[in-house]
């Protein structure tokens, strides 16, 4: 690693974990002042638990890419693996919010830049639900995990009153290509009531129990990201960073270098 590198990495993860311990006090002090004040009231978005993307998103079949709402079941998407595999179910989520008020944190949008993690990858901005995967060297990474703020942030401010979320389904467990990104689909036979066609889905019965294609990566609790910036920032003195940490000091040594570079 380069000397100026390793500079910029330690000074940004240091910069990052001093941020998340403020944010965790905040956070602290901001729920002993609704415990004192609540009524009980939530937001009720219930979106957290959806794997999705944002309508629009373009998704790679035999003859080109689709706009992921045109799909249907049946029709046949291009693997990572080469292969190509019909579509078994389409889950939609649709959700609104009054104007004037951000989107919660569990459902807005996320957006991966053009070019955010490799070049011409994703080729156009390509938006995702929180908990939404893509898949690196050998692990899927829920995409909340890498919000950076700069190649890869939140959208809770997004003009949009109305969000219309899918997933896709297949017989197996797969990575798809979407906006040339490698995304995981949905986990046959699992459970994802949150879908408004839901009962669509019940109807095909459950099948096979699927194994997840790669092991899901989630690095959002403040305690986990805390120690992740931390084993980054030390890593020019004593690297024990994880496949994780490397993949994230990777997307934000390019999204410095895109950025200095716009």
């Amino acid at each position: 690693m380069e000397k100026n590198t390793a500079f910029a990495q330690t000074r940004r993860n240091l910069f990052a974990a001093a941020s998340i311990v403020v944010a965790a006090l905040w956070a602290r002090g901001a729920r002993a002042h609704e415990h004192e004040h609540s009524q009980g009231h939530g937001h009720g978005w219930g979106g957290g638990g959806t794997h999705c993307f944002l309508r629009g998103t373009l998704i790679l079949t035999p003859t080109g890419e689709r706009e992921i709402s045109t799909l249907e079941i049946g029709d046949l998407l291009v693997t990572q693996s080469g292969q190509v595999k019909p579509i078994r179910w389409i889950g939609r989520h649709y959700l609104r919010r009054d104007v004037g008020k951000p989107w919660p944190a569990d459902v807005a949008p996320i957006k991966v830049s053009r070019s955010a993690l490799t070049d011409g990858t994703p080729h156009r901005d390509l938006y995702l639900s929180p908990g939404h995967p893509l898949y690196f060297d050998g692990m899927l990474v829920r995409i909340d995990s890498l919000v950076n703020g700069s190649t890869i942030l939140r959208c809770a401010d997004q003009e949009m009153t109305s969000l219309e979320y899918f997933n896709i389904e297949l017989a197996e467990h797969e990575l798809i290509f979407a906006e040339g990104a490698i995304s995981g689909t949905l986990v046959p036979s699992g459970e994802h009531p949150l879908f408004d066609n839901w009962s669509e889905r019940v109807t095909l019965g459950r099948g096979e129990p699927a194994q997840p294609i790669a092991p899901l990566i989630i690095v959002t609790d403040g305690r986990l990201r805390l120690r992740s910036r931390l084993r980054s920032a030390l890593a020019p003195f004593v690297d024990r960073r994880t496949d994780f940490d490397k993949l994230r000091d990777r997307i934000e040594d390019r999204a410095e270098r895109m950025n200095a570079a716009a």
